[in-house]
């Protein structure tokens, strides 16, 4: 079975497709098959029935019924031809008293080898039923006798054999099984051509994100806004991806070049004080001098270095005004992210999320809050655990809640949950790699959009629950 998976999951998308969608029509038209086989099947019965009760009714103008004894008499019956005949064509008539004593069989009884059991019905109604006899289908079926007051005074059983419609019933079989194989091998290569060409358009992102290198991020992968599907969705989010990547490499590059530039003079500075210093012995007065201006020099290093990196954070922060994002979307697209982390730990993560909620913030902002608090809830929930993700509208608010089945916290942690560097002096929490600015980013970036973020526990042990909510669109104020 493992090995089964192990080749099933080597195989392509396209080609999963097209085994999933044979399988699913094999199973449609096996069961509809089965169904008009059945059907076909009863009918054949039905019809067979038809023709014994046409015999029964033709023998029951020669059944006597009056008087205290139940008797036959086939003399000039028409059909005596069949009474006589043997296996196969012959048509086997018994006639039983009320007491189910046998008054008369027909003549072609002395030739069966193998008797025909009785099963005379319990209630005065025609009864049909099919056996195996002589090596042969066989249908059965008994009529009541009435007599002239309508009391039941004996049954008439009338069998013949059904081989012939069997036989059709045979290769109607056949025909089910070669059409069915026909229309789930077609289906198969249709779906496969299907798929091929469905997925055509991940080709394309494949060869443009191939042809996309770190010097050369202007390049974007090619999306066909004509159709509007799961692909090109993905080669936007690749897109907006790259759009982050490149100004992040412009700005590594301007903060490089900013930081070279600005100190190469005081370096220069420095250099030039310490290879004078070294040509020759100098007084103590000179080397304070010296030691006092590379101090200085070293100082004003310090504090551009400085900042320079408060630069570069304001710019990372502020690089662009924030934009209409959907926030359904981003927590579908993480959520997704972590199912393969979760499955690992045999954690099962339910999500129940409100479709086209949007907000105005940063894309890759409102991530880092689902991917921070997501991680944290799957690294401090135990194996067998359960995450809950919610996403709703709520009073103009896009309410996300997180609720897990983890260690949970006490209120003494509660309160400093959103300290930077804090990590509770739990030893689940200590063993963990973290740096405690996980949650106090979260917060930065929640209060960033005028939003809110709380947590609730019961205590230890027993689960944490995170609320985070954001102004809807249309309910924002900038």
């Amino acid at each position: 079975m493992s090995s089964l998976t192990s080749f099933f999951d080597r195989l392509s998308i396209s080609k999963k497709l097209a085994f999933w969608y044979g399988l699913s029509l094999f199973i449609m038209l096996s069961v509809f098959g089965y169904f008009l086989y059945e059907s076909f099947h009863q009918s054949i019965h039905h019809n067979y029935d038809r023709h014994l009760r046409f015999e029964a009714e033709q023998l029951l103008p020669h059944i006597n019924t009056s008087g205290d004894s139940l008797s036959i008499n086939l003399t000039g019956y028409s059909r005596n031809a069949a009474l006589k005949s043997g296996v196969e064509y012959g048509t086997y008539v018994r006639l039983y008293s009320q007491v189910e004593h046998l008054i008369y069989k027909s003549s072609n009884f002395a030739d069966v080898k193998q008797p025909l059991d009785t099963n005379i019905p319990e209630r005065p109604e025609e009864y049909s039923f099919s056996s195996q006899w002589q090596e042969l289908p066989a249908r059965t079926l008994f009529y009541p006798i009435m007599d002239d007051a309508g009391q039941l005074c004996g049954w008439l059983e009338v069998t013949g054999f059904e081989w012939t419609l069997h036989e059709e019933l045979s290769r109607f079989r056949q025909y089910l099984l070669v059409l069915i194989a026909i229309s789930v091998a077609f289906s198969i290569l249709g779906g496969y051509w299907l798929s091929r060409r469905a997925l055509s358009p991940v080709s394309s992102i494949i060869d443009g994100a191939k042809s996309i290198t770190a010097t050369d991020l202007d390049k974007r992968i090619p999306v066909n806004f004509q159709v509007r599907d799961e692909l090109t969705d993905l080669a936007e989010t690749f897109n907006m991806m790259l759009n982050r990547l490149q100004k992040g490499f412009e700005r590594e590059k301007r903060f490089t070049s900013d930081a070279a530039h600005e100190l190469m003079t005081p370096l220069s500075s420095m250099r030039s004080d310490a290879e004078i210093m070294l040509r020759k012995p100098r007084s103590k007065e000179e080397y304070r001098e010296t030691i006092q201006r590379m101090l200085t020099e070293t100082c004003r290093m310090s504090e551009m270095v400085h900042l320079l990196l408060q630069l570069s954070r304001v710019e990372s922060v502020h690089r662009s005004e924030p934009n209409i994002i959907n926030i359904s979307r981003i927590t579908k697209v993480v959520v997704d992210g972590y199912q393969e982390n979760a499955q690992a730990k045999n954690i099962n993560i339910q999500t129940q999320i409100k479709p086209d909620l949007q907000v105005r913030a940063h894309e890759a902002y409102i991530k880092e809050v689902i991917n921070n608090l997501l991680g944290n809830a799957l690294k401090y929930t135990p194996k067998d655990g359960a995450i809950e993700i919610q996403l709703q509208r709520s009073s103009g608010k896009a309410v996300l809640y997180l609720i897990d089945t983890g260690i949970g916290f006490d209120e003494v942690t509660k309160k400093h949950l959103f300290e930077r560097f804090y990590r509770a002096n739990k030893q689940d929490v200590q063993e963990s790699p973290g740096s405690g600015l996980g949650l106090p980013l979260v917060k930065a970036i929640v209060e960033l959009y005028n939003g809110k973020i709380r947590a609730y526990s019961d205590g230890e042990g027993k689960g944490s629950t995170f609320v985070v909510e954001l102004p809807l669109i249309e309910d924002f104020k900038s």
